[in-house]
């Protein structure tokens, strides 16, 4: 079983990658999709999704990881994301275009571009899967992204996120033990333990406080 990166970035925004841009940092290549050696594994009493050949590594927040190739060479796969980089840059606060830290240096805070602004009278945290974009690629995203031409961008900083779900994929056993997809990308809080011993994460969601809109 091999898996492909969900081309699917929106949760309250909207948010997604074309070919106008080069080569961005969380775009996957054909040469990154790898075989996944699903198995179920009983864990206190508990079915837990699993590789045949698991590395500690490969899980976080309770949930198993997609794995991926890391050698960003050969055709490009412009509509996907790459799971470990997206995650990567969702933890470190770095750029989704170059890699680099998303952390404007004079203030602090992280900049970013959505698709849309978070609504005014609502002070909830707002919940993103797209990465930040550091200051020096906001208007090549902005100039390159179909999805964000034809929502209403919103720049911004923020002064702080948290990782809060992910987006999963969930399986189940099929005939003669066949491991089958149930359910595609369902975002799932951390909080969801019942559902994380069926879950494939593929991508980190966060949720973004102190947002302040920016000019670039």
């Amino acid at each position: 079983m091999t898996f492909a990166q969900t081309a699917t970035e929106t949760i309250a925004e909207g948010h997604g990658t074309t070919t106008a841009l080069r080569k961005p940092y969380i775009t996957p290549y054909a040469e990154e999709t790898v075989e996944l050696p699903l198995t179920f594994e009983r864990v206190g009493g508990v079915d837990w999704l699993a590789y045949r050949d698991a590395l500690p590594d490969e899980w976080m927040f309770g949930v198993l990881w997609a794995r991926c190739g890391t050698a960003r060479n050969g055709t490009i796969l412009w509509p996907l994301v790459h799971t470990l980089r997206q995650r990567r840059c969702m933890l470190k606060g770095l750029c989704r275009v170059c890699g680099e830290s998303a952390t404007d240096p004079g203030t602090g805070r992280l900049w970013w571009v959505m698709r849309s602004a978070p609504p005014v009278d609502d002070p909830a945290p707002w919940q993103t899967v797209g990465p930040p974009t550091c200051r020096e690629h906001v208007t090549e995203a902005l100039t390159a992204c179909p999805h964000l031409r034809r929502g209403k961008p919103f720049v911004c900083t923020v002064g702080d996120y948290t990782p809060t779900g992910v987006l999963a994929n969930l399986y189940g056993c099929g005939d003669g033990g066949r491991m089958v997809e149930t359910r595609h990308q369902v975002m799932l809080d951390l909080d969801e333990t019942h559902l994380m011993p069926r879950a494939l994460a593929t991508q980190l969601i966060v949720s973004l406080r102190d947002i302040r809109p920016e000019i670039v």
